[in-house]
C-alpha cells in the first residue's frame, strides 16, 4: 500500500526555514567566524584569533550549542563541528584571508632558515639553543592543526605550498646563482631540505601527517623545481662559460631526471640565444663558440639531440644568413692561432666523413623515393610527460652528428666549405715566400678525411703547384747563375759576376685555382728584364708551356738607403727593408732614374689611372722616402732630402711603423671566381625558361641543384642568393618576374 506523507502548509514551511537559518546563525562555529573578522581583529595578532577559534571548537558540545545534525557535514560529531567551524570561517573570508597565512608562514620560515644559517656558520659540534621553535609558534600549529587546516587537502594547503615554494626558491637562488664550477650545490639543497624544512613541517603538521602525506618526496620535488628554475633564468651564462660551467651541466642533468623540465629549460635556452645572439651587434665568430657550446651542453642534457634541434634553430637560420659565416667556420678548423674548439675538432680520432649532410629547410628528394616502411614509429613527443623522455627510435633530421657536421648541415651543402677553403688556400700559397707547404699538408689530408678525396681535389692540386714551384724556380734560379758564370768567362772577365736579383715565382694551374685578381701594368724595364729572363728560360725548360704573369700579385723585398732624423739633430744613412707589391717598387724603382716625377708622367710610364698612383705613392710618402712638393700647378713627388726630413722633425719619427701596404691583401679576386660561377648558372637558368616558359624560384633552384652537380661548377647558392642573382639579371633586362613570382626571357 503506498504510503501517504503529511501535508505541510507554505505558512509552516517558511517557518521550518526560518527555524534552521537562526539555528544556524546562532551556531557557536557562526558566531565565532563573526567574531573572527570582527572590526577588533587589527588590534589582535592572528595566532590569538586562531586560538581563540580553537577554543570554541574544544568547547563546543551537543548540550550547550545548536543541534550539529541540523546542518551535519559528518558521522563524526566532532568532525562535523570541525567542518562547520571551517564552512563558517569560510563563508565570512575576504580575498586576503589565505593571503594572510602565506605570510604568516613565509615569516616563519624565514626565521627557521636564519637559525639553519647560522647553525652552518657555526662548529657542527656545538648545540644553539635558538634551533628549537619558541612556544607561541608550537601553540599556533598545534591550534592548526585541531582546526584541521594544514591537513592533506585542508583549505590552507595551497598558501603553505606557495610558502614553502617561494622560500626554497629563495635560498636556492642565493646559494647556487652563478656558482658553475662548484660541485654538490644541490646537496647543500637538500641539506636545507632535511635539517631546515622538514624539521618545520613536522612541528607543524605533526610526525603522522608528515610521513602520511610524504611531505619529504614533495620537498625533494620541490627543491629540484627551484634548483631547475634558477639555472634557466641563467641558461645563457652557463653555456657561454662552458667547459668551465662543465660540474654545473652535470649536475643539472641529474636534477632533470628527477623534474622532467627538459621543455622549460629548452624554451628558456632557446629565448636567451634569440635575444643575447641574434642580431647585428654580435661578431659571427661569437655566435659560432656559443652554438657549439650549446650543442655540447645539450648533449650532456640530452644525447638525442632532440631537444638540441628545437633549441639552436633559431641560431643556425640567423647563421644561415651571416655572410662570413662559412669563412669563420673554416678560419677556425684551420687556423691555429684561432685555435678553440673546432681547430680540435677537426684533429680527433674518431672523426667520421661527412656524409648525406641536408639542410634543415631544405627536404631530402631521396628519401621521397624510399618505399614506405610500416615498421616505422615515429619518435615521442617533446613534450612527453612520463616514461623515458629521451627514448626514440631514431635520430632526427640533423642531428647525431660531431659539431663539424651540426654546422655543416647548417647549409645542408659541403661544397660551401670547400670552396671557401679553397679560396683562403689560395691566398695562404700565394702569400708563402719560402714555398713551405707542410702546415698546409697536413690540414688538406684532415680535410680529405672529413669533406671526401673527391671534394679536395683542387686543393690538393694547388699545394703540389706549389712544391713543384719551389723545384722548378730553384732549378732555373741555378740555370740562370750558369749562364752568368759563363758569359763572365767567355768575355774573360777576371771578377764573379754580380749576384742577379732572384726571382720566386709561384707557378699556378689556372684551371684549378680560383680566379685571381689580374690588374696589368707596366713594370719598371729593370724589373720586367728579370721576368722575361725568368720566362724565357721556363719556356725552355718546359716547352711548350709559357707563364702569365699576373703583376698585381706578388711580393717584393727592397733595401733603400734613406735618410733618418737622430736624436741629436743631425742625419744619417740607414738602410731599411721594404717588403712592398710589385707597382709599388715599380714606382720607387723610376726614382732611381730621376729624382722628380709628376704624377701625370708616372701614370703615363705604368698605364695605372692617376687617382691609383696617387694612393700607391702616398704609401712611400707616409714613410719618409718620397716627398710631396706643393707649390705645382701638377703634383709633383721627389726623393726626400735632409731639409725636408729636419722640416718633419723627430717627433714622427716612428709614424711610418704603422703604415702598411694597402695592396697586400688576398690574392683571389671573389668577384671574379663569382662572376664566372654565376655566368654558368646564367646558361643553365635561360635554357630552363626556353623549353618551359616560366618557373618559380623554388624550381629554378632545385633544377639548378639536378642539372649542375657533376659539372666543373658546382651549385651551392642558397635560395636566397639565387634570388638576389635573378633580380641582378632582371635589372640587366635578361629576365622579367611577374607578379605571381614567375620568372620568365625577356622578348626581344
Amino acid at each position: 500500500m503506498a504510503q501517504t506523507l503529511p501535508m505541510v502548509s507554505t505558512e509552516q514551511r517558511a517557518h521550518l526555514g526560518q527555524l534552521r537559518i537562526q539555528a544556524v546563525q546562532t551556531r557557536p562555529s557562526t558566531v565565532a567566524a563573526q567574531e573572527f573578522f570582527s572590526g577588533d581583529r587589527k588590534s589582535k595578532s592572528l595566532p590569538r584569533r586562531i586560538r581563540r577559534l580553537t577554543h570554541v571548537l574544544e568547547s563546543w558540545t551537543a548540550e550547550n550549542g545548536s543541534p550539529e545534525l541540523v546542518c551535519s557535514f559528518s558521522s563524526d560529531p566532532r568532525e562535523s563541528r570541525r567542518q562547520a567551524m571551517t564552512a563558517a570561517v569560510m563563508a565570512c573570508a575576504d580575498a586576503s584571508f589565505l593571503k594572510s597565512f602565506q605570510v604568516l608562514f613565509r615569516r616563519s620560515l624565514y626565521q627557521r632558515q636564519q637559525k639553519y644559517q647560522q647553525q652552518q656558520e657555526e662548529d657542527e659540534e656545538e648545540e644553539n639553543d635558538e634551533s628549537s621553535p619558541d612556544q607561541e609558534e608550537l601553540t599556533l600549529f598545534q591550534d592548526l592543526r585541531t582546526l584541521g587546516w594544514i591537513r592533506k587537502g585542508g583549505m590552507l594547503q595551497q598558501p603553505l605550498g606557495e610558502a614553502l615554494h617561494q622560500t626554497i626558491f629563495k635560498y636556492v637562488k642565493t646559494i647556487i646563482s652563478a656558482e658553475f664550477e662548484e660541485e654538490n650545490m644541490f646537496e647543500r639543497v637538500q641539506g636545507f631540505k632535511e635539517l631546515a624544512l622538514e624539521p618545520w613541517l613536522q612541528d607543524l603538521v605533526g610526525p603522522e601527517a608528515l610521513e602520511q602525506d610524504d611531505w619529504s618526496s614533495r620537498l625533494s620535488y620541490s627543491c629540484a623545481e627551484c634548483f631547475c628554475l634558477v639555472r634557466n633564468e641563467e641558461i645563457f651564462d652557463l653555456v657561454a662559460e662552458y667547459p668551465d660551467s662543465h660540474p654545473a651541466v652535470m649536475e643539472l642533468e641529474r636534477v632533470l631526471d628527477r623534474t622532467r623540465m627538459h621543455p622549460a629549460l629548452g624554451q628558456a635556452l632557446k629565448e636567451s640565444l634569440i635575444r643575447r645572439l641574434n642580431h647585428p651587434g654580435a661578431n659571427t665568430s661569437q655566435i659560432i663558440d656559443v652554438y657549439i657550446n650549446t650543442i655540447k651542453v645539450l648533449r650532456v642534457i640530452d644525447p638525442s639531440d632532440r631537444l638540441l634541434q628545437v633549441v639552436t634553430e633559431p641560431v643556425r637560420a640567423y647563421l644561415r644568413r651571416r655572410h662570413n659565416t662559412v669563412r669563420c667556420i673554416i678560419t677556425s678548423l684551420t687556423d691555429q692561432e684561432v685555435g678553440g674548439d673546432l681547430y680540435e675538432e677537426l684533429r680527433r680520432q674518431d672523426a667520421r666523413p661527412l656524409e648525406h649532410v641536408t639542410a634543415e629547410n631544405e627536404s631530402d628528394d631521396d628519401e621521397d623515393d624510399e618505399p614506405p616502411d610500416f615498421d616505422w614509429q615515429p619518435p615521442p613527443p617533446i613534450t612527453k610527460p612520463k616514461g623515458t623522455f629521451f627514448a626514440s627510435t631514431g635520430v632526427t633530421k640533423g642531428g647525431g652528428g660531431d659539431i663539424l657536421s651540426m654546422l655543416v648541415s647548417i647549409y645542408g651543402s659541403k661544397e660551401l666549405f670547400v670552396n671557401e677553403y679553397r679560396l683562403m688556400l689560395a691566398d695562404k700559397l700565394l702569400a708563402n715566400l719560402d714555398f713551405n707547404t707542410d702546415k698546409e699538408v697536413h690540414t688538406l689530408e684532415l680535410l680529405k678525411l672529413r669533406f671526401g678525396e673527391v671534394s679536395m681535389r683542387n686543393c690538393e692540386i694547388m699545394v703540389k703547384d706549389t712544391d713543384d714551384s719551389k723545384r722548378i724556380v730553384s732549378n732555373i734560379q741555378n740555370t740562370l747563375q750558369s749562364n752568368d758564370r759563363a758569359k763572365a768567362i767567355a768575355d774573360l772577365a777576371s771578377e764573379e759576376p754580380p749576384m742577379r736579383d732572384p726571382v720566386d715565382a709561384e707557378i699556378v694551374s689556372h684551371i684549378f685555382w680560383p680566379a685571381l685578381k689580374n690588374e696589368q701594368f707596366k713594370h719598371h724595364p729593370r724589373l720586367q728584364a728579370d721576368l722575361d729572363e725568368f720566362g724565357a728560360e721556363y719556356a725552355r725548360l718546359k716547352n711548350p708551356r709559357r707563364l702569365v704573369w699576373l703583376n698585381q700579385l706578388g711580393t717584393v723585398q727592397l733595401e733603400l738607403d734613406v735618410l733618418e732624423p737622430q736624436p741629436d739633430g743631425t742625419m744619417a744613412i740607414e738602410t731599411r727593408d721594404f717588403s712592398v707589391a710589385p707597382l709599388l717598387a715599380t714606382l720607387i724603382a723610376h726614382f732611381e732614374d730621376k729624382a722628380e716625377w709628376t704624377l701625370e708622367d708616372l701614370s703615363n710610364e705604368t698605364g695605372i689611372p692617376e687617382q691609383q698612383v696617387q694612393k700607391r705613392m702616398a704609401y712611400w710618402v707616409n714613410n719618409r722616402v718620397i716627398k710631396l712638393v706643393s707649390g705645382r700647378d701638377q703634383v709633383t713627388y721627389e726623393v726626400a732630402t735632409t731639409e725636408h726630413l729636419l722640416q718633419i722633425g723627430n717627433d714622427q719619427s716612428a709614424a711610418f711603423a704603422s703604415i702598411d701596404d694597402d695592396d697586400h691583401g688576398q690574392g683571389v679576386s671573389l668577384a671574379a671566381q663569382e662572376e664566372e660561377d654565376l655566368e654558368v648558372y646564367e646558361s643553365y637558368i635561360c635554357g630552363m625558361l626556353t623549353n618551359l616558359g616560366q618557373l618559380p624560384l623554388e624550381r629554378i633552384h632545385n633544377m639548378l641543384k639536378m642539372f649542375v652537380t657533376g659539372s666543373d661548377v658546382k651549385y651551392n647558392k642558397t635560395p636566397q642568393q639565387l634570388g638576389m642573382f635573378l633580380k641582378h639579371l632582371c635589372k640587366q633586362e635578361k629576365l622579367e618576374c611577374g607578379p605571381d613570382g614567375m620568372y620568365k626571357l625577356v622578348k626581344k
